[in-house]
């Protein structure tokens, strides 16, 4: 289990991403909903084809995946990855870090998220 907890996140977060620090501090403090307005990001940055931002977010929620504590490592799941959308986007798959690939392929495993049809 890692020792990454919700307030390190927040701070960095609104470190890293300062343009998303008003919509975060508007979840009222519910971790999932922080990490949505994350995964928000991610599909902005993937429908526009925005590879700097694509990368930056999937290196930093890369972290809180692996080293995260539970609670983080379960949001990462259910609230950032499983919203993401690569379908169209296989430049996308291929900057993902191994530990969300491997996160993603366990949700496309248990139906709650849609296989790639690039990696057929």
């Amino acid at each position: 289990m890692g020792d990454l907890h919700r307030s390190v996140f927040l701070k960095e977060l609104k470190d890293t991403f300062p343009d998303l620090r008003a919509e975060v501090n508007a979840q009222h403090g519910l971790l999932h909903m922080e990490m949505h307005v994350l995964a928000d990001f991610a599909r902005r940055a993937i429908a526009a084809g925005a590879k700097k931002d694509a990368v930056s977010c999937f290196k930093f929620v890369e972290k809180y995946c692996r080293d995260g504590n539970n609670e983080l490592r379960n949001a990462v799941g259910v609230s950032f990855v499983e919203h993401l959308n690569l379908g169209d986007a296989q430049w996308a798959w291929d900057l993902l870090g191994p530990v969300l690939k491997k996160e993603y392929l366990q949700l496309v495993d248990a139906g709650m998220a849609k296989p790639l049809p690039y990696l057929r």
